[in-house]
C-alpha cells in the first residue's frame, strides 16, 4: 500500500477534471498529492499518535461486547489483507508513482481491477477501519477513520485525474463499466480465467504488510489489557501473546530471507 515526478506533459493544473475548478475540488486535488506523497507512511504514524494521545477503550464499557467488536474488528482487517493478496496474485498494478508524485506507466484493467478500480485501496480502508476498531478509542470512530476515508478519496481522485488525462478515452471507458471503489464480484471467475495465482508475488510483495498488521493486532491486545485491566488480572492472555512475539519474529526474518535470496521469485517471471 516513491512516486515519480509528474511528466511534463502532463502539468498538475490538467489534473483539474473540466468544469469542476471549484475550489472544492482543487482541495481535493491538492490533498491527494499530498496525501500520495506520504502515504507509505502515514498509517504508522497516525496510529502512533493514537497510542500517545489517546487511549483504548471498551465497547459501551463492556468487557463481553468488545471481546465480539474486537474480533469484528480483527476479522475485518484481515480481510482486508487477504484482499490485497488475492488482488496482487492476480494482476499487480505499478501505480507506486515516481519522485513523490502520481505516475502510472500502464493502465491495468485485467484480473480484479476488472471489478474495482481501486481495490488496493479497498483493502487498505478494511485494515484501516479493523485496527481502529480493535483498539477501541472514540476517537477511531469520530476522527481516525473518516480521515483515512479522505485520505483514499483524495488520492483516487488525483489518481483518476492523471489517468483520464494520460489515457484519455480508454480510461474513460473503463471508468464508466467499473466501481471506483465497491468490488462487483458478477463475472469474476471470467476475469480471471487466463491468470494462475501468483502466491509468491503476492507474498513477496506484500509480506511487509501482513507482518506490521499482525505485529500492530498483537501489541494493540497486549497494551490494552494491560491499560484497562492491569497485568495480574490478564496475566494469562497476555504471557500467552507475549509467548508468540518470538516465533512471529522468526517467521518475519525467514520470509525476508526467502525474499532477498529469491526464492520468492516465480519459476515463470512473465506478469511478475
Amino acid at each position: 500500500m516513491n512516486d515519480a515526478k509528474i511528466e511534463s506533459n502532463f502539468p498538475a493544473a490538467s489534473f483539474v477534471p473540466p468544469g469542476k475548478n471549484g475550489f472544492g475540488s482543487r482541495f481535493l486535488l491538492a490533498s491527494g498529492r499530498f496525501f500520495f506523497r506520504f502515504r507509505n507512511g502515514m498509517f504508522p504514524v497516525v496510529f502512533v499518535a493514537l497510542f500517545f494521545l489517546t487511549r483504548p477503550a471498551l465497547f459501551l464499557e463492556s468487557a463481553a461486547i468488545d471481546r465480539v467488536v474486537e474480533l469484528i474488528g480483527i476479522l475485518i482487517a484481515m480481510a482486508g489483507q487477504v484482499f490485497r493478496f488475492f488482488v496482487i496474485g492476480y494482476a499487480y498494478i505499478k501505480r507506486g508513482g515516481k519522485d513523490g508524485q502520481v505516475y502510472a506507466d500502464g493502465l491495468v484493467i485485467r484480473g480484479v481491477y476488472a471489478h474495482s478500480r481501486n481495490p488496493m485501496y479497498v483493502g487498505n480502508f478494511l485494515i484501516a477501519v479493523g485496527v481502529g476498531i480493535v483498539y477501541g478509542s472514540p476517537w477511531v470512530y469520530f476522527a481516525v477513520i473518516p480521515f483515512f476515508a479522505y485520505v483514499y478519496l483524495s488520492i483516487v481522485v488525483t489518481e483518476e485525474s492523471y489517468l483520464r488525462v494520460k489515457f484519455g478515452k480508454a480510461y474513460e471507458e473503463y471508468e464508466k463499466k467499473v466501481n471506483r471503489f465497491i468490488p462487483d464480484f458478477r463475472g469474476l471467475r471470467s476475469s480471471l480465467s487466463g491468470f494462475d495465482y501468483n502466491w509468491k508475488r503476492a507474498l513477496r510483495k506484500d509480506y511487509g504488510t501482513l507482518f506490521a498488521l499482525i505485529g500492530g493486532l498483537l501489541f494493540i491486545s497486549i497494551w490494552k489489557d494491560l491499560y484497562l485491566f492491569g497485568f495480574h488480572e490478564r496475566r494469562r492472555e497476555i504471557l500467552i501473546r507475549l509467548s508468540l512475539v518470538v516465533p512471529f519474529a522468526l517467521c518475519y526474518f525467514f520470509v525476508r530471507y526467502l525474499k532477498l535470496t529469491k526464492r520468492l521469485v516465480a519459476d515463470s517471471a512473465a506478469n511478475d
